[in-house]
This record gives C-alpha cells, sequence and structure tokens, in this order.
C-alpha cells in the first residue's frame, strides 16, 4: 500500500553440535554454545555497512558467552514475499527457524491462528519487563503479544524552509488542522507555467484521499469492530472533497491526473522544489542526506501531521510498523535464547547504527535524529524533528485488526477516490460506488470463511 523500508526480515537459528550450557536462569540445557544463523533480507553490504552487525553481534556474543551469532543474507534484496516463501519451506521441511519476522499485522494474525508463534508474555515475566512500555507498537493478539517491533514509524510534514521563509510565513503550531494546511499551501504556491511550485503535493496512498482519517478515526479507518465497511463515516466524503479543493478550486496542490499521468514519485516532487510541503512518513528523513539520489540546497522543517479538526488530538498519526516484527517459532527447541536475542537486538543492538526509527522506548533520540538526517544541519532542521517525532504527547493510532477483505477494500476505494479527483464521476456517485462496492467485497469474502 505504501512505502517498503528496507529493513531485516528473519532471524533462522539452527543449533550445531558442541558441549555447554547457557547461563544460570535461561533453563536450557543444550550442549555446546547455541549458533544462531541470522538470514537478513539485506545484501552483505547492508548488513555490515548500515546495520553495523559486526559491532552488535562482537557485544552480544561478549555478553552471552554461550551464544554464537552467523549473519547470512537469504534473499539478497529487500522483499518480504520473497522471504516469507523461504521461510514457509524452511518450516515445512522441518529446518531450525527460532524466529521469524513479519511485515503485516495480517500475517502474524495468521502465524498465531495457525499455531506458528509463540507468546512472548511468560518470558517477558521472567525477565520482569512490560514489553508495551518497553516497545512503541506492540499489538496484542488474543490478549497475548506475539511480536517485538524492530521499527515504527510516524508520519509529519516535510516543508521547504527556504520557501516559508520567502512567504513570511512562521513553522506551523503544533495543534494545526488541516484547514491551516490549505491556508499554508496556497500562500506557499508560486510561478506559473512549468515553473509554478505548488504549496503541497499528496502521493497515491489510500489515506491521502481522506487525510482527516489519521486523526479522527482511531484504529481501522475502513471497517468497524464487527467486520462492517465504514464509509458512512462523513470524514471520507469530506477527505475527498478537502482533496478536490486544494487541487481544483484552490489549485495549491499537484493534481490526482498530473501525478497519474507524469507517474511521479514523492521523493522527486519534494527534493526537486516542485511542492513546498509533503505530508510523509518518517522514513523519508535518511533521504534528506542522500544527496546523489535527491540532490537540493534547501534546508527542510518539519510540522506535527495536521489533525482534522478540534476534536482531534494534536501529533496523532497512525504508527506504521505496529504489530509487525519479531516473533519465536513454537515449534524451536531454544525458546529461551531466541527471546534473549531478540530482546536485544530490538533494543541495545539498535545503538549501533540508528538505521531506523527505532520501536524501543529507551533509544537515544538525539543520536537516532542525527544518523537519520545526517550531519550536515544545513539541509534539515534536527530539533524541530526530534520534538515531533519524540513528542511525548503523541497520539500513537495504531491499527489493531484487519477487516475481511481489506486489501480489495482498500484498492476500491482508491479507485473510486481517482475517479472523482480527475472529474470522471460524481463526488455522491464516488461514495455511494464505494459503499456498494465495500458491502460486496465483505459480504463475499464472509461467505467464502
Amino acid at each position: 500500500m505504501r512505502k517498503r523500508l528496507l529493513v531485516l526480515s528473519v532471524i533462522a537459528l539452527i543449533v550445531l553440535p558442541a558441549a555447554a550450557t547457557f547461563a544460570a536462569g535461561q533453563g536450557e540445557a543444550a550442549k555446546g554454545p547455541v549458533v544462531l544463523k541470522w538470514y537478513t533480507d539485506s545484501d552483505d553490504v547492508t548488513n555490515t555497512t548500515v546495520r553495523k552487525s559486526p559491532e552488535f553481534i562482537a557485544d552480544f556474543e561478549k555478553q552471552n558467552p554461550g551464544i554464537k551469532v552467523e549473519i547470512q543474507s537469504l534473499v539478497g534484496t529487500y522483499d518480504s514475499d520473497a522471504y516469507n516463501k523461504k521461510a514457509d519451506v524452511m518450516i515445512a521441511a522441518g529446518e531450525q527457524i527460532d524466529l521469524l519476522s513479519e511485515s503485516t499485522l495480517d500475517r502474524v494474525v495468521a502465524k498465531v491462528n495457525a499455531g506458528v508463534l509463540e507468546p512472548l508474555n511468560a518470558y517477558a515475566e521472567k525477565e520482569g519487563v512490560n514489553l508495551e512500555k518497553e516497545y512503541n507498537g506492540i499489538i496484542p493478539i488474543g490478549g497475548k503479544t506475539y511480536t517485538i517491533p524492530e521499527y515504527v514509524t510516524c508520519w509529519l510534514v516535510y516543508i521547504n524552509k527556504d520557501m516559508l521563509d520567502a512567504a513570511g510565513l512562521l513553522a506551523p503550531p503544533r495543534d494545526w488542522t488541516w484547514a491551516d494546511y490549505r491556508d499554508y499551501a496556497k500562500k506557499l504556491t508560486h510561478g506559473t507555467g512549468a515553473s509554478k511550485v505548488y504549496g503541497s503535493y499528496m502521493h497515491n496512498w489510500d489515506w491521502f484521499y481522506a487525510i482527516g482519517m489519521q486523526s479522527k478515526i482511531i484504529d481501522k479507518p475502513y471497517f468497524k469492530r464487527d467486520g462492517t465497511p465504514n464509509f458512512d463515516d462523513p470524514v471520507f466524503r469530506d477527505g475527498l472533497q478537502y482533496r478536490w479543493n486544494l487541487e481544483q478550486v484552490d489549485q495549491s496542490q499537484i493534481t490526482v491526473a498530473d501525478m497519474l499521468s507524469q507517474k511521479m514519485a514523492y521523493r522527486a516532487v519534494f527534493f526537486g522544489g516542485k511542492a513546498a510541503m509533503l505530508p510523509m512518513g518518517a522514513w523519508m528523513v535518511a533521504d534528506i542526506k542522500n544527496k546523489d539520489n535527491f540532490p537540493h540546497t534547501f534546508k527542510t522543517t518539519f510540522a506535527t501531521f495536521p489533525r482534522w479538526d478540534a476534536t482531534c488530538k494534536p501529533n496523532t498519526t497512525t504508527l506504521d510498523g505496529a504489530g509487525s516484527g519479531w516473533g519465536i517459532n513454537s515449534k524451536s527447541k531454544h525458546k529461551e535464547a531466541a527471546y534473549k536475542f531478540l530482546r536485544y537486538f530490538t533494543s541495545k543492538g539498535w545503538e549501533y547504527a540508528h538505521p531506523l526509527w527505532s520501536a524501543w522506548t529507551k533509544t537515544d533520540a538525539t543520536a537516532t535524529v542525527k544518523a537519520m538526517g545526517g550531519p550536515d544541519e544545513t539541509l534539515y532542521d534536527p530539533v524541530a524533528l526530534q520534538n515531533i517525532v519524540y513528542d511525548p504527547q503523541r497520539m500513537q493510532n495504531k491499527y489493531t485488526f484487519a477487516g475481511p477483505g481489506e486489501p480489495e477494500v482498500v484498492d476500491a476505494w482508491i479507485g473510486e477516490s481517482q475517479k472523482y479527483l480527475v472529474g470522471g464521476q460524481s463526488l455522491d456517485d464516488a461514495m455511494a460506488n464505494i459503499k456498494q462496492k465495500a458491502k460486496d467485497i465483505v459480504a463475499r469474502v464472509k461467505a467464502s470463511q
């Protein structure tokens, strides 16, 4: 549906014969040191230079003399589907895989329902930690925790500060609304014809067609808890109208028609100076320092993701990565050791490289911001960024369930929205069509279950 970040995917732990035991209290009397074979979905260069694997593996082994870790790429380049297929084959063949990585909540739920994942609650209780306080993005399933996220990403607004200053505008306040955003977009739009710079660009993902849903609807926006579609909520119709107003009434945002026909890439639009503001996930911060691929000289500042209206809490965004992450194979013979490494890598292990926004609540915020944005602070405002991403009052909107036929419903929503925004149908028809299509999809899926 949206970006796929460069992430690690799976750890396969293969026990090799030797003689020794784990440290006291581990409850595992396996002979010899356990060799953990860590299969990743990233290439060897990334494992070494980006993830700093030699450093944190050496530290882990020093702290855990009974465990050795070998790292090896499983897929070569990031591909969660390819990884899942290979991992499933290995599990079916009875190969030793103690930890599994899942990239989406629905895949985690499927693994839980199939009895593949081990609940982590007992291990956490033995350790004396509360995983929901230890990490952002934990999503219990049936009251139990099965996965720990390796990263989570909030949403914010990227702003070309040079253009902001030229327009005589101050940085938006923390509690601004989408109505305020519209006003900023008008004032930041300048130029004509091919040299026109738009105040705003919104990409082709589902929630950009009803941008207020992130703050207005807590949890899954497209479905009610009973699995019925939720398109009667006014935020969908109002959100479509809002985007139409930006593009067709104000002409302050690049149109859907141009976005689709020109196959626009949001990074190129923003770093190329074609739009002054870009609502996007915090993963894009890492691209600011990548001047080889995105040459630019202007400074980027940041604003909170606007709330839909005054009834919503400021700085409310969905939390990408919530519910996904790593879990333990329920058939593992070394669950204690697997849990130990899982906890290390998703906490202290991240501190060696800070390559992404860690889900660990005790992470070094300043170091992470500087690692993500880079050393050249003429290109971005690290203080503004840190204040938003690590805002202690930020409302984390986590999706905790999946609706029946959800991928199809989301695709239908995008399709009807686009048809309206390019002038192919009325707003009334768009809403009537999506309601009927969602109803039909859900009925068909439930009938097949």
